[in-house]
């Protein structure tokens, strides 16, 4: 028997009331739950199901629907019905909405059961253990298994099912977190569905409904904010980044795996596949000289680029370079710890609340981005512009492949890939390793200038650009001296 994939039993069938919070990634608390340290099968562990919280700096503002999320106060609360989705035989009723689960009724005349949970894959028994009438079971693991599930009575099997997505009801649960986390996962719940044949309803937030969901029709979905009731689901899987008191929700760390391998695993997908997200594109060019888009500003110090000055002499290159370098941060200015963070001097300042289908116009006609490892290095991934990461306590991996990442390797650096760690977005400054010391966020403060210049003149955009500039000089001389 394997012993990984402990159960709880509880008298009186639960009231499945889930509240997701949200940072970057998807920190996820449980309530509702009744005496979940009732019995623990399998491993002699003693069961439940931990709260857990999350938070990021406020930020001063109104987020409307059209504009995206905000990572400081993205909360998603779902329920469940009472009811378990599919019926058995004698009244049993069981479904994977929240792990496997399966529920005894009462009856007048008292029965025991032996339940019986296999993983079809490896054929290895993951669970059993009697149960009697009046019990619920939940399995712990809520990522992708194919289950199959038995029932016997009085030494006889009764009742057998083998876990097939194909023609189901399933949910796709997406917290409306950061802008990167949806722009990442919406792609890979297609591709589930495309891979299963299931039914899938997309739990996700209101502004990417808006933004894209027409462009993925086999989909249904259902605005986060609206705390919906997932009826009748067959299954329900839960995309994310989870802390440590849920690694239970995913199959393997994060941490190894970034942010789109992550989802990948928990619905069971092949994983390393860059998968973009279908954005609507072909608008006009805003304006006839050559720009770049940057975004210097992040919900936390470790994703800025703490090198001082280094924005200002950048955007001064790409000026002598012939660029006009806009900044479209959402926010001009953030605090954290007392520290002002600002968009840097040089730049065009396009920041502002608006609409994330604002931020693709520009982005589409752009020559290339450089940002950090956020939401807005994303969407220029999308719309396969060449992206300048600047990162330090990331790794590759970790967000999109490009060939244009800046990391200075001889300081501190990959703490969100270390799986001792987890990204905590509610503290000022994370920092795991070295906070409250000289070495704080040293990552990238150890990234120079000349390191992310040296990575723009590899873009092949960025030489034709140059390219043309000094043959425009040339001619410019030369019809001077005639």
């Amino acid at each position: 028997m394997a012993g990984d994939n402990m159960s709880v039993v509880v008298k009186n069938s639960p009231d499945f009331s889930l509240s997701v919070s949200v940072g970057d990634g998807c920190n996820l608390s449980v309530s509702g739950q009744p005496e979940l340290p009732a019995v623990a099968v399998a491993n002699n562990q003693q069961a439940g199901v931990a709260e857990n919280r999350s938070s990021s700096p406020r930020l001063v503002g109104r987020i409307t629907s059209d504009i995206g999320p905000d990572p400081g106060t993205s909360q998603t609360k779902i329920k469940f019905d009472d009811m378990l989705s599919q019926e058995a035989v004698e009244g049993i009723r069981f479904d994977f909405a929240f792990g496997y689960r399966i529920s005894i009724p009462a009856a007048a005349t008292p029965r025991t059961y032996l339940i019986k949970i296999f993983d079809q894959n490896s054929g290895l028994m993951l669970w059993q253990a009697e149960m009697k009438s009046g019990q619920t079971a939940i399995g712990q693991k809520k990522f992708l298994i194919r289950y199959r599930l038995e029932i016997h009575r009085d030494g006889q099997m009764i009742f057998a099912h083998d876990f097939d997505l194909k023609g189901r009801k399933v949910y796709a649960v997406i917290p409306d977190g950061g802008l990167g986390d949806n722009l990442a996962w919406l792609p890979i719940v297609e591709e589930f569905r495309k891979t299963t044949g299931a039914n899938v309803t997309c739990v996700i937030g209101e502004w990417i409904i808006k933004l894209c969901g027409d462009l993925y029709p086999a989909l249904t979905f259902i605005p986060v904010d609206e705390h919906p009731l997932l009826h009748q689901a067959y299954a329900c899987y839960f995309c994310g980044i989870f802390d440590a008191e849920h690694l239970d929700w995913r199959p393997i760390e994060h941490q190894k795996l970034g942010m789109q391998g992550s989802v990948e695993s928990i619905l069971g997908l092949p994983i390393g596949v860059a998968h973009k997200c279908r954005l609507h594109t072909g608008c006009p060019r805003p304006f006839p000289e050559p720009y770049v888009c940057i975004s210097s500003m992040g919900t936390n110090p470790c994703k800025c680029w703490n090198y001082d000055g280094g924005w200002n002499q950048v955007i001064r290159f790409l000026k002598a370079c012939g660029y006009r370098v806009l900044d479209i941060d959402r926010d001009s200015e953030l605090f954290f710890a007392g520290k002002r963070y600002a968009i840097p001097t040089e730049a065009e300042d396009f920041t502002g609340r608006y609409p994330i289908q604002e931020r693709i116009d520009l982005l589409e006609h752009a020559d290339f981005f450089i940002g950090l490892p956020s939401g807005l290095s994303w969407l220029a991934w999308e719309l396969d512009k060449p992206v300048v990461i600047i990162a330090g306590f990331t790794l590759e991996g970790s967000e999109f492949p490009t060939p244009y990442r800046v990391t200075n390797f001889l300081a501190c650096h990959g703490c969100w890939n270390d799986s001792r760690c987890f990204f905590d977005q509610k503290v000022p400054v994370w920092c795991p390793r070295h906070v409250g010391t000289p070495r704080e966020i040293e990552c990238t403060r150890a990234v120079t200038t000349k390191m992310v210049i040296d990575t723009i003149m590899k873009i092949p955009e960025f030489r034709r650009q140059t390219e043309n500039m000094i043959l425009k000089q040339a001619q410019e001389v030369a019809n001077g001296q005639a």
